[in-house]
């Protein structure tokens, strides 16, 4: 007995001295995988968040850019609406009717390259200034041919849904069909069709696939190669863009990039019947279009503020995980701020696990 107490009591004092040296590891923040089976899992519960927080940082970057790029597109814009009411104002002051009729046609033709401007407005093929939402294909059925499709073959994200009566989260369809040469794009809502749009196939692809562009609608298919003639219909849903901006619960955020096409935004096709009252409409187009930018602005700076937030959290993260050598002993403060949420509940555990063998030790002894 005497003998087995003592392999029990030095096999315990070497478990209690384990723990000490964990405990040291945790209350300095430096985690050492070999240190214990309890310091290895933390150690990879911390990775883990780590490799979270980069991915979605990533996300947030890229909301970022594609926002940057709306806010260039929706400043354009502006200059667009601004160059036309001085081209109103002028045509008000003017008493001369041949330069009265050439100011309205440097309206119409501004009013054109604005449209032309608008069709052209792409950021990772996303048709940025027509009103942007996400591409949630939900369903696809292909109703004759062998071409095999999927959800990501079609992009919608470049379709004005509001322009064609479909609210928020509603339902709708867009049915392809190709024969031959020619391929047809048409969009159904609650079953009926509100609007189609067909393009001639400059060439004929038939070993690679290809994107068929159907810029008015504002949708792009790829094509699967080999595809022949098929007719296909794609079920979406017209969803906000989603952002995750953190891994809480309420840590993201829904919206939609409001459409800058002329037609929507209410812009006078022409100024030769009223002026004046194109004048005052212009004037609040230019209104709404300075809200907007400020709306985008604030997006901006909070998913900016959040992506800081997100880069410094991991960095404290990266050092707890690390090695005494490599630790950046400028960052104390952080170190201790974080290992005081993160680390606590471990610390405790540990503690509380000592004590029990510094008790059975002292038994052991007794």
């Amino acid at each position: 007995m005497k003998i087995a107490s003592f392999f029990i009591s030095r096999e315990i004092s070497k478990n209690v001295e384990d723990l000490k040296r964990i405990q040291n590891r945790l209350s300095s923040g430096k985690i050492l995988p070999q240190d214990s089976p309890s310091s290895l899992s933390l150690s990879r519960s911390i990775n883990l968040k780590v490799e979270s927080l980069e991915f979605i940082s990533q996300h947030i970057t890229k909301t970022i850019t594609t926002l940057q790029k709306y806010e260039s597109v929706v400043q354009d814009v502006s200059s667009f609406v601004a160059k036309m009411k001085s081209i109103v104002e002028r045509a008000l002051q003017t008493e001369d009717n041949q330069e009265f009729y050439e100011l309205a046609n440097a309206y119409e033709e501004t009013l054109s390259a604005l449209q032309e401007f608008i069709k052209k407005s792409t950021f990772l093929s996303k048709t940025l200034a027509r009103g942007g939402f996400s591409n949630s294909v939900l369903a696809v059925e292909v109703i004759s041919g062998q071409a095999e499709f999927f959800p990501t073959s079609l992009d919608v994200s470049g379709l004005n849904f509001k322009k064609y009566g479909i609210g928020e989260g509603e339902k709708f369809e867009v049915q392809i069909q190709r024969s031959g040469d020619t391929i047809q794009a048409t969009l159904f809502v609650n079953g009926s069709a509100v609007f189609s749009e067909t393009k001639n196939l400059a060439f004929k692809p038939s070993d690679m696939p290809f994107f068929a562009d159907f810029e008015e609608l504002g949708i792009r298919l790829r094509v699967p190669q080999n595809s022949g003639d098929f007719e296909v219909k794609f079920k979406v849903s017209a969803d906000p863009i989603l952002t995750i901006f953190g891994d809480g619960l309420h840590d993201e955020e829904r919206f939609f990039l409001p459409s800058l096409e002329p037609d929507f935004l209410g812009i006078p096709s022409d100024i030769k019947a009223e002026p004046e009252k194109a004048l005052g409409i212009l004037e609040s187009v230019l209104s709404q279009l300075s809200q907007i930018r400020a709306g985008v602005g604030e997006k901006l700076s909070k998913f900016n503020q959040r992506n800081d937030l997100n880069d410094i959290v991991r960095a404290k993260l990266k050092i707890i995980s690390s090695s005494l050598e490599e630790t950046d002993f400028s960052s104390e403060s952080i170190l201790l701020s974080l290992k005081q949420v993160m680390l606590s509940a471990n610390i405790s555990t540990a503690q509380r696990a000592i004590d029990l063998l510094k008790e059975g030790f002292s038994i052991l002894r007794r």
